[in-house]
């Protein structure tokens, strides 16, 4: 009931943004252009830009078979109810890898009303197959990870993998980590007599996304796309954006606690800020505004409105929300980072020494977030225009990201278990805070 009622509210708010035009986002006019000229465009045309035709396939079909006039928001519709049925999937992998009901109720709500997951939620980009697609994988690696004999999974997981390479490229980063996982499945939890015959299917089943991939790349290639050929720093350039920047806070960082909007106070600025604290305010605001009210001067007809994205301005009590958001949740990015770290290491720690020092789902999830997180976070001072560019922005690393911030709800619930006594009294104050952080996201985005 509970998990029910979560999910009701975090589809009620993606509702009222998708009421108030809240699919309108970055990039938009390319989207469009490109969902109402698709399939008569030359493919060549669709790789050179950032996205793989995934999403216009969806959009032209939406568009020409189920509404040539509504057809945004039946595609925001859909990215919802697909967003929603991937919550599903992290709750049970969130219900495997914490014990205490307070840190489940917790985390689950926390990731389901997060700024940043709900907004881009409806988004018309990519970014919207990211957390459904990365559930699917992590739900059959999971499976696989306890039961390398299951045919069907093998299947699941290279049909997910392909999926997710013509919606988003950032998928790439989940083969080396699913095929480190189910590697040390078959090596450990097989037979000698099993493991060559299933290891050949797990190289089959990998082969396709991974062919798939490097077919995507050629293309690009060829037509000089932005993604292998225009973003890139040039041989001996110094980077834009450096590792200093990357991993550690600025003092500028301070001028975000005050939820500042990303055009109209420029956050994009080059060195103004930390990697971290870009991450931080754009996980916790709706920094862009895409779900604040729209101006009453905006036409009326709808066809005008999408012609060309609008500004919003937040109100007074949005703009105190935000800032309060920004601040309250300081603890979670700071959780965030310690409970990737813990996580992390003892995942590590389970797949090297084949002991399970947390629970399997924990191990996949983060082995798979990693993954994710790892294109753009190690290509960050490659790129030549990281700021303004936002590759900053939480949506291209949504499901890594929205994994990272419950894995502090992990490694809090393991290290209050584990203490003598238990930290009842702590868990029950930290789910009150959590509550109130998830009323603070309703008012940013409400």
């Amino acid at each position: 009931m509970f998990l029910g009622f979560l999910a009701a509210v975090g589809t009620a708010v993606g509702l009222r943004g998708i009421y108030r035009y809240g699919y309108i986002g970055q990039d938009f006019l390319v989207h469009l252009h490109l969902i109402q000229s698709f399939p008569r465009l030359p493919w060549s045309i669709l790789y050179v830009q950032t996205t793989p035709p995934g999403l216009y396939w969806l959009g032209s079909l939406i568009r020409n078979h189920v509404s040539s006039f509504h057809f945004l928001e039946v595609i925001a519709l859909a990215f919802l109810a697909f967003n929603i049925a991937g919550l599903w999937i992290i709750y049970g992998l969130l219900w495997r890898s914490i014990a205490s009901w307070q840190m489940r109720y917790s985390a689950a709500a926390f990731a389901t009303l997060i700024p940043f997951r709900v907004v881009h939620s409806i988004v018309i980009a990519a970014d919207a197959f990211a957390l459904p697609i990365f559930a699917l994988v992590a739900l059959f690696t999971l499976r696989l990870f306890g039961n390398p004999r299951s045919l069907g999974s093998w299947v699941a997981v290279s049909l997910c993998l392909s999926i997710g390479m013509v919606c988003k490229y950032t998928f790439s980063g989940m083969l080396p980590a699913v095929a480190l996982l189910l590697a040390v499945a078959v090596g450990t939890r097989l037979r000698k007599g099993e493991r060559l015959r299933w290891g050949v299917v797990g190289v089959l089943a990998l082969a396709l996304p991974s062919e798939v991939f490097l077919l995507e790349m050629a293309e690009s290639s060829r037509v000089s796309g932005t993604v292998t050929s225009l973003v890139w720093l040039r041989k001996g350039e110094a980077p834009v954006m450096r590792w200093n920047d990357i991993l550690l806070p600025k003092r500028g960082d301070l001028g975000l606690l005050s939820a500042p909007e990303f055009f109209r106070d420029k956050i994009y600025e080059v060195r103004k800020y930390s990697y971290p604290g870009l991450l931080h305010v754009s996980s916790f605001t709706d920094v862009m505004n895409l779900f604040q009210q729209p101006p009453t001067e905006i036409p009326t007809e709808w066809a005008a409105r999408v012609q060309k994205p609008f500004l919003r301005d937040r109100t007074a009590l949005s703009q105190a929300f935000q800032a309060w958001s920004v601040r309250w949740c300081l603890v979670y990015s700071a959780l965030a980072v310690a409970g990737t770290l813990y996580c992390g290491v003892l995942s590590a720690a389970s797949l090297a020494l084949r002991r399970p020092l947390l629970p399997d789902a924990t191990v996949v999830i983060t082995v798979l977030a990693v993954g994710f997180f790892s294109p753009v976070f190690f290509t960050l001072t490659r790129v030549t225009d990281p700021y303004e560019g936002a590759y900053w922005l939480p949506r291209l690393v949504l499901p890594a990201l929205l994994v990272f911030f419950t894995l502090g709800f992990v490694a809090l619930d393991s290290l209050c278990r584990s203490a003598t006594p238990p930290r009842t009294t702590f868990l029950n104050v930290f789910a009150g805070f959590t509550l109130v952080a998830c009323l603070l996201f309703v008012g940013v985005l409400g």
